[in-house]
């Protein structure tokens, strides 16, 4: 029999849902590299800068330079999360790997994309408990996950 060695992905944006996902991937999958994944969203700043405002008049449009600079400030802010999550693991016992990436489709779209890319052994990810209506009306990446991929799916809620 062949040990199977394939990493764990944990989805991490550093709220305390997350992080008991990541403390949950690093006891679990101890003897994994467990992939800390941390996403970003290339071009919000221009969604919400041209969006209309309380007046419904619409600002200004940034300027390349001020995209960029958002742009820029989201990347290190998504790196520094990553970074935090692996450390975390590493300090559990566990081996990680920080992954910030940056996705234009949503959270639960690039997960799957991302744990179908590395051949990801299981998913973690934490859940907020947002209850049935908040979860339809704002959307749900676990009951996303837990639909739409085949990998085995953990979803971890936080102490209260």
């Amino acid at each position: 029999m062949t040990e199977d060695t394939r990493p764990a992905l944990v989805a991490f944006d550093g709220s305390a849902e997350s992080q008991a996902a990541v403390r949950a991937a690093a006891t679990l999958f101890r003897d994994r590299l467990v992939l800390v994944v941390s996403i970003w969203e290339p071009g919000l700043a221009m969604a919400a800068m041209s969006s209309p405002d309380a007046t419904g008049l619409g600002f200004p449009p940034p300027t390349p330079e001020q995209i960029q600079a958002v742009d820029r400030a989201q990347q290190e802010h998504a790196t520094s999360v990553a970074v935090t999550g692996a450390q975390m693991v590493n300090e559990l016992g566990g081996t990680a790997e920080a992954l910030p990436v940056a996705e234009s489709l949503n959270v639960a779209d690039a997960v799957i994309e991302i744990a179908e890319a590395r051949d990801a052994a299981a998913i973690v990810v934490g859940s907020r408990g947002l209850g049935a209506v908040k979860s339809r009306l704002l959307g749900s990446t676990s009951r996303r996950l837990l639909h739409e991929t085949r990998r085995p799916v953990l979803v971890v809620r936080a102490p209260e």
